[in-house]
């Protein structure tokens, strides 16, 4: 299949699925969800969690909790505030999505909420580090 038939399926643009194979766009949940229609579990795609493939399994592909990533947005958003750090959308969404994948790590079912809950102020002071001990220029593109 071609990139711009892959696109398709998934209704985004030829330019926002090359992003995503170079790894400098992350699908939005919705779209997320349409890799299914490509034979390609969502979860792979987005933590690298299960098979790469649902063809020939009963995968269901699981729901993906908007309101925790907002939650997890909103958690982002404030320590690059609290940092004193302004950060574009596309950061604040990334960093979420990170959030997300760790937590997805760390729990053995995303929809228990108390613990999720709890492991919410873990990961946001984890955040926190990583930003504070990043250097100026850290995770840009060196001029070449």
């Amino acid at each position: 299949m071609s990139q711009q038939e892959a696109a398709d399926v998934l209704g985004i643009s030829l330019r926002a699925w090359q992003k995503m194979e170079r790894d400098e766009g992350i699908p939005s949940g919705e779209t997320l969800m349409q890799f299914t229609k490509l034979g390609i579990n969502p979860g792979w795609v987005l933590g690298g969690l299960g098979p790469q493939s649902v063809e020939g399994t009963s995968f269901v592909a699981p729901r993906l909790d908007i309101v925790l990533l907002q939650k997890l947005g909103d958690t982002v958003e404030a320590v690059f505030i609290e940092c004193k750090q302004t950060a574009p959308k596309r950061a604040i969404m990334a960093e979420a999505a990170a959030l997300y994948n760790e937590l997805l790590s760390l729990v053995a079912d995303i929809r228990d909420d108390r613990v999720v809950e709890a492991l919410i102020p873990v990961l946001r002071s984890r955040f926190k580090e990583r930003l504070v001990s990043a250097k100026p220029g850290d995770g840009k593109r060196s001029a070449s």
